[in-house]
């Protein structure tokens, strides 16, 4: 009966096991980020006909997919989380977006 109590009090060991919800966002987010990639992602090779290192430009989408956890973690605004997950995605790929519309055979027809 005692170790129920126990479980319950705030300096207990359950909660102390809970986690930041930043820390969450990114441990959530992190693995999330390599499903794009796994379907279709941005292609090097179009990068290298520009004479671009096409394996290293790719990664600018990967981080920034994978910073997007992060970004919902830290943020406070807007106050809903599934107001923040879009808001922080749109934030994070734009930049990149622009370059995959300015890069030729890229983006959109």
């Amino acid at each position: 009966m005692e170790s129920d109590e126990t479980e319950r009090q705030p300096g207990s060991e359950a909660a102390r096991l809970r986690l930041p919800y930043a820390l969450v966002c990114t441990l959530v987010g992190l693995p999330l980020a390599w499903l794009p990639p796994l379907v279709h992602g941005p292609i090097p090779e179009k990068f290298n006909l520009l004479y671009i290192k096409g394996s290293i430009a790719v990664w600018g989408w990967y981080s920034a997919r994978m910073m997007i956890g992060f970004l919902v973690g830290i943020t406070r605004w807007p106050r809903p989380w599934y107001l923040r997950g879009p808001l922080c995605g749109f934030l994070a790929m734009f930049p990149l977006g622009l370059v995959s519309v300015a890069t030729p055979n890229c983006g959109p027809p």
